[in-house]
């Protein structure tokens, strides 16, 4: 893991390298850029006393600087010096073999007179900038030395706090993840102001799981015993009229359902999901419903591929297919119920009937999954899917379908039945 105090400390170098550097160039430049104006101008000077003198006098006298003399032709100077002053007639400055020359055109008509200076004695930028390079490089180095152990220090300390962060996040004791006290102790800068965001949540959402834990034990024991305590007393009453029985063991069998799909979502082992093969999955649970009570004459037709698939919790799955085919058993007004899969939608479809009354409750709040559609939205909403209700018209006849879209599976994803 990358470590921020580092990042800053090699940002830092690189910024102080680049700095360094540039100063450098600098200073050499800057150094060339004096001497050449400073030579250039003490030429000058010299040009305008030898003119003043000639006119003032008719005598071209000799330079006063013996780094210094007069020529008359420019056929004199080397053919490089001729070639460049072709080239550019205004030029003063002539790099040539011998060295760095300067020439300036005396005025002192009818004669031509050129003043000739070599200036390399008195460069001396280009002798020294090995000495400058080094000796900014030293000087850089001891100002950057001194600063890194001062900046060390302010970095070791602006960071700190959030090293003590980074630790208590990584605590293995969740528990005591803030202990109190703790972000008080932060400075009132962005980092304690994240570690008291963090804190908030992390106590909100501590919060949070212990009242699902207990909710889920609440289901598990205060519910689970009250509802074997009445199947026992159902079990053992004396004689009741067969609406009542009915009606007492489907409100029996509704919460019983409603605790299976509530405890299924609460438990941790909802958050593991597969690919799960459907046409599988739907034979088991019409094998348990076979074995466990529907009628002989209910047909289930299924019309979905053998190589269909789907990401979800197993458990969850089957409730949900499970009390599907339910509903469809126990209230709806044929004796069909068709499976099919629609554009990636998996669609469970029974006839309508109004007459009959129990389908057209059904299309409001259907009651094969504990309170109407709800928990069957649960399930499809903590698979990240979608489910849709609906009365379709086919032929005069009105099928009740509920579709199911959930998450498929990533090309070459094993598949478990």
């Amino acid at each position: 893991m990358k470590q921020i105090g580092q990042q800053i400390k090699r940002l830092f170098l690189l910024y102080t390298l680049i700095l360094l550097s540039f100063f450098a160039g600098f200073t050499q430049l800057y150094g060339y850029l004096i001497e050449d104006n400073v030579i250039n101008q003490q030429i000058r000077n010299e040009a305008r006393y030898l003119q003043d003198h000639y006119h003032q006098t008719g005598t071209l006298l000799s330079p006063r600087y013996p780094w210094m003399k007069i020529i008359h032709r420019w056929q004199q100077l080397p053919q490089t010096v001729q070639e460049q002053h072709r080239q550019e007639p205004e030029r003063i400055e002539f790099n040539t073999e011998a060295g760095n020359i300067h020439i300036v055109g005396l005025s002192v008509a009818p004669q031509q007179a050129l003043l000739y200076a070599e200036v390399d004695a008195f460069t001396a930028t280009n002798k020294v900038w090995p000495l400058n390079v080094a000796g900014v490089a030293l000087l850089g180095t001891a100002i950057f030395a001194l600063c890194s152990v001062v900046l060390m220090r302010s970095i070791g300390k602006i960071i700190a706090p959030l090293n003590r962060l980074r630790h208590r996040v990584e605590s293995d004791s969740p528990q005591l993840l803030f202990p109190s006290g703790f972000t008080a102790s932060l400075p009132d800068n962005e980092v304690g102001f994240l570690a008291r965001a963090i804190e908030k949540q992390w106590h909100k959402l501590t919060s949070l799981l212990e009242r699902e834990s207990q909710f889920t034990r609440d289901i598990s024991h205060e519910l689970r015993t009250p509802v074997s305590i009445l199947q026992n007393t159902l079990n053992q009453a004396g004689p009741m009229s067969p609406s009542d029985q009915k009606q007492a063991r489907n409100q029996l069998d509704k919460l019983t359902k409603t605790l299976d799909v509530l405890t299924a979502l609460a438990r941790d082992e909802s958050q593991l999901r597969r690919p799960l093969n459907v046409l599988s999955l739907l034979e088991n649970v019409t094998m348990t419903l076979s074995l466990s009570g529907l009628r002989p004459d209910f047909e289930l037709v299924v019309n979905v591929p053998e190589d269909y698939q789907v990401v979800a919790n197993e458990t969850l799955l089957y409730l949900l297919f499970r009390n599907l085919i339910e509903n469809a058993h126990y209230h709806g007004s044929e004796n069909t119920l068709r499976i099919a899969i629609r554009k990636q939608s998996l669609q469970f479809s029974n006839q309508n009937n109004p007459s009959t009354g129990g389908q057209q409750e059904t299309s409001v709040s259907p009651l094969g999954i504990g309170q109407g559609l709800f928990l069957a939205r649960r399930i499809v909403d903590f698979h990240h899917g979608t489910l849709t209700a609906q009365t379709l018209v086919e032929h005069n006849n009105k099928y009740f379908t509920v579709g199911i879209t959930l998450p498929l599976p990533a090309p070459h994803a094993p598949v478990s039945c």
